[in-house]
């Protein structure tokens, strides 16, 4: 007899959208000394809401070298630059329409749709310097405040109230960004065989929400981050423990005393006298109402990115190198909370620890606390990497027997990528996560390292 399954699950898509651009550019230069910009664009598009089809944008920019007016010693150049513009987002294809979820052949609402979207608006303003100075080096230094507007969010709803759906897609809130840009080049040596030349790239942003006409709300994997106005974009919320016999004492339970606790050798206060046994166990921390505190735990926003190339050949050789830094900024490892669920958690390993030292399963299921977003597991996300790493050598096609009347020059390379890592955290990589969650390590694959060997040939 034969069996057959029958096959309940099915989908198909099909989109179609529609939009139409108009712009215009004009460029003015006086004496080679004062430079304008301008342009105007007019969008439309299918994926506005029925009540915006139509934006507009624009930007004006203008520089004036100073350096020809004022004769500077040991300044090549000196260009002072300001500019001001408008840039948009799109809507989603599916923001403006009722989702359904399936399951098991029967429909529930899922995201309820929004069709007076419209486009997402930044308007930036930047100010800039060029200069050039002692015939080797050159500095650009970039400060830009951009305010969003308009911004999408996925908006959490009040299922019983929305006719049962869980979400929609809405224009609520203005971001505002403050970030200072600078770049430093050095052309150390160049002669005929050797030649050196250097490229720091330096990064500063801080991003707050300066409006949210929508209540406060979590947002991301599992609620990590918490949307609100005044917070930083990222900011990572969760709970908290005892970690002073100060806070303890805000905090006592009926019948207690603070004598009734300790600080153990990780910082966290305990139950007095409980240490090294299955009693040992850390302590939540509470707000002023005596409900568990929500606090900010971190922030994924790093202080600063920073990265430093260097070029150098000699005669035939070549190298290259690029070394990226990363300074503050937090990830919060999921992939060890996880492990800790299981007893699989490396740091539960008590073998290399002293008795005084000494913890038991039970301790550390403490602060897995069912998956729970909490500070235990936000770890400092800095790091130095080497990037990448190429050695390169050039021969001449006349050095080549047999190939001098056809190929010019042969350029053998090796390359390697993400080749070293300096960083104290604990996870596979600093770098984790995808382009939508950058801030939580929930075990996905780190950076590769790989290195490659390339052949090329100039005919």
């Amino acid at each position: 007899m034969e069996n057959f399954t029958t096959i309940r699950d099915a989908g198909s898509a099909r989109q179609s959208t529609r939009a139409k651009n108009y712009f215009g550019v004009v460029s003015l230069d006086y004496k080679d000394r004062y430079l304008l910009d301008a342009m105007y664009r007019y969008d439309g598009s299918s994926l506005f809401g029925s009540e915006a089809k139509w934006a507009s944008y624009y930007r004006v920019s203008g520089a004036y070298r100073l350096s020809e007016d004022f004769k500077i010693p040991g300044v090549d150049e000196f260009k002072l630059r300001a500019a001001y513009g408008t840039a948009g987002l799109r809507p989603g294809f599916n923001w403006q329409y009722e989702t359904y979820n399936i399951s098991a052949g029967v429909t529930s609402p899922g995201q309820k749709g929004n069709k007076n979207l419209r486009p997402s608006q930044t308007a930036e303003t930047e100010f800039g310097i060029d200069i050039d100075f002692l015939k080797k080096f050159n500095l650009q230094v970039n400060y830009a405040k951009s305010i969003t507007t308009n911004q999408f969010l996925n908006v959490p709803l009040i299922p019983f109230v929305s006719d049962g759906f869980t979400s929609q897609y809405q224009n609520a809130g203005t971001v505002e960004s403050n970030t200072l840009e600078v770049t430093l080049g050095a052309n150390w040596v160049k002669t005929k065989n050797f030649s050196w030349n250097t490229n720091v790239v330096f990064g500063k942003t801080k991003t707050v929400i300066t409006e949210l006409p929508v209540p406060s709300y979590q947002s991301g994997p599992d609620g990590l981050f918490f949307v609100k106005k005044g917070e930083t974009y990222g900011a990572i919320y969760g709970y908290d423990w005892v970690r002073s016999l100060d806070q303890m004492k805000n905090q006592l339970p009926a019948g207690k005393t603070i004598a009734d606790y300790e600080v153990n050798s990780e910082g966290y206060v305990i139950p007095k006298g409980t240490a090294g046994t299955v009693n040992e166990k850390p302590i939540k921390l509470n707000d002023a109402t005596g409900a568990l505190a929500f606090v900010k735990m971190g922030s994924g926003l790093p202080d600063f990115t920073m990265g430093i190339s260097n070029n150098i050949t000699y005669k035939n050789f070549s190298l290259y190198f690029l070394i990226d830094i990363k300074s503050g900024g937090n990830v919060y490892n999921r992939k060890s909370q996880w492990l800790t669920r299981d007893n699989r958690n490396g740091i539960m390993d008590m073998g290399n620890r002293v008795v005084s030292e000494k913890k038991t399963y039970d301790y550390y299921q403490a602060f897995y606390d069912v998956n729970t977003n909490n500070s235990y597991w936000i770890e400092d996300a800095s790091f130095i990497k080497l990037r990448e790493l190429a050695i390169g050598y050039t021969v001449k096609g006349s050095s080549l027997p047999g190939l001098s009347k056809v190929v010019k020059t042969m350029n053998a390379r090796i390359i390697g990528r993400n080749l070293l890592t300096f960083t104290k955290y604990s996870g596979y990589d600093p770098e984790v996560g995808s382009i939508r969650s950058p801030f939580d390590d929930t075990g996905s694959y780190p950076n590769y390292r790989n290195v490659a060997f390339s052949l090329s040939f100039d005919f």
